[in-house]
């Protein structure tokens, strides 16, 4: 590694085999890079096709990107103290370092080559020199290439600077690229504020081009709004926040239904159901650059309750399940599940005799790897307008209460879960229900950040090694937040600094 730019511009070399799914219609290269490749309509769809395989490949949403906003909070831990460089630990005890490859530089990797490929789709359509298709399709190709780009570098923010409500953004994020670079290209980090704003200008420049039909596997306007409903409240910015939420909840018609009671056991594993918002494409071959789906190890496998452990490493903690009890007529109870060694020698002992496995990841076929990535569902834009409405108050508790009450009338019969009035919807009551709700989904560490809540994990059977990294309580202002810069972006780029720990 010789300098940063190699990171931005690696996308030129990637290739990628074909897809049976017709939904995704792979050609045998989707990294299309060159002037000379991308001059039709055709040539950018294969290469938008190529950003979105990028977005699911393992080191972004096909493994680290999913689960450490959950092993990094009190919900899910680890079953066992993995060495530096191994998955998982090294999040769940904030002990990783610049030069941890799975954990450090694969991910700063991986979303930058989604930024350069989604570049490389823009600047073509900018510059006019698409040859056929007209401004329409231009258009909405543009638009899919901007909502990936924003939401990687949300993502790439959100891992390697500090929470946005921690200074009003203004520590250092992550460098922003908006063009094709060159190979001496050093850019210095920008600050968290800069990064949001760049966020929320792709995704609000691409409403205007995206479909408002249904399309899976695929962005469309409805997933702009619900991202960047997930974007504002980590800002802060409340009104806008419920405004985005709103306007998925009202105004998408029949293409998204909360799951009910009935229906809830049976949707996960399965393609494209009617919460998905936006959802991955995952199969035991696709994407493939790992030896097969997420990677053979990736994040359904990293959850997986199996008749062996290996990289299954990731449980439900004491905390959650208590939280869970508090309803027995939940029916989240139904993706707990015991493991099914007997006595599992694998797990804490107080844990062996509990339902500590998540089953959110059964895969389509009974095979882990076999199942795709939902990056946002609809139960989410409702916890999402709740929050908000809770933080702005006023007018909006009324129907934020409605909302609320709403999801968790499709979780339980029990009509005494809900919020009796618009006095008791407060911030923590929702976060009470969002851990309920998105456990295993990437989302809770980020959810209490934002509120400047303090993550403690005591107790149960975290591991003692949370106690000896001094991790055990996690205050909203801890440094440790923000992950190390990759200790190469240091050494070839002396405009990138590193976090302080």
């Amino acid at each position: 590694m010789k300098r940063y730019s190699k990171y931005l511009l690696l996308a030129a070399s990637l290739t990628a085999a074909s897809c049976s799914e017709s939904w995704l219609d792979l050609n045998p290269s989707t990294s299309v890079t060159t002037e000379q490749a991308l001059s039709t309509v055709n040539d950018l769809q294969t290469a938008l096709n190529g950003v979105y395989r990028e977005t699911s490949q393992h080191s972004y949403y096909g493994d680290n990107y999913w689960y450490y906003g959950d092993c990094r909070a009190m919900d899910v831990q680890a079953r066992e103290g993995k060495d530096s460089g191994q998955r998982v630990s090294p999040y769940y005890e904030y002990n990783a370092i610049a030069t941890d490859n799975l954990n450090i530089v694969l991910p700063w990797q991986r979303p930058y080559i989604v930024i350069r490929q989604a570049n490389n789709i823009i600047q073509h359509i900018d510059e006019g020199s698409i040859t056929d298709g007209d401004a329409e399709q231009l258009a909405a190709i543009k638009s899919e290439a901007l909502v990936l780009r924003g939401l990687a570098l949300f993502n790439l923010t959100r891992f390697f600077g500090m929470p946005y409500t921690y200074d009003n953004g203004a520590s250092p994020g992550v460098p922003i690229v908006t063009k094709a670079v060159t190979p001496d290209y050093l850019p210095a980090r920008n600050t968290v504020a800069e990064c949001y704003a760049q966020v929320v200008a792709d995704m609000t420049d691409a409403l205007s081009g995206l479909s408002r039909e249904r399309r899976d596997g695929y962005v469309n306007y409805w997933t702009a709004q619900a991202l960047l409903s997930r974007v504002y409240l980590d800002m802060g910015e409340y009104q806008k926040a419920y405004e985005a939420a709103t306007d998925v909840i009202q105004n998408a018609g029949a293409l998204y239904s909360l799951y009910t009671i009935s229906e809830y056991p049976g949707v996960w594993g399965q393609d494209f159901q009617s919460e998905s918002l936006f959802e991955l494409y995952i199969s035991t071959t696709e994407p493939s650059e790992w030896g097969g789906g997420t990677g053979g190890e990736g994040a359904p496998m990293v959850y997986a309750n199996e008749n062996s452990t290996d990289w299954n490493n990731l449980i439900l903690t004491e905390d959650y399940l208590t939280l869970l009890e508090e309803d027995p007529d939940d029916v989240r109870h139904s993706v707990t599940q015991y493991s099914r060694i007997e006595n599992n020698a694998a797990l804490p002992g107080a844990a062996r005799n509990r339902r500590v496995f998540l089953g959110k990841f059964p895969g389509k076929t009974g095979d882990p790897k076999d199942n795709n990535i939902c990056i946002i569902r609809l139960s989410e834009v409702y916890l999402n307008a709740a929050e908000a409405g809770a933080h702005l108050g006023g007018a909006a508790l009324s129907e934020s209460r409605g909302y609320l009450n709403t999801l968790i009338s499709q979780r339980t019969p029990n009509a005494s879960m809900q919020v009796a009035s618009d006095a008791d919807l407060t911030v923590d009551r929702v976060l009470k229900e969002r851990r309920k709700e998105l456990v295993g989904e990437g989302q809770i560490f980020f959810d209490f950040l934002r509120n400047k809540k303090t993550i403690t994990r005591k107790g149960g059977w975290h591991l003692g090694t949370l106690e000896t990294a001094n991790a055990e309580v996690i205050e909203p202002t801890d440094l440790r937040i923000a992950l190390p810069i990759p200790q190469t972006e240091i050494d070839s780029n002396p405009n990138v600094t590193q976090n302080p720990r």
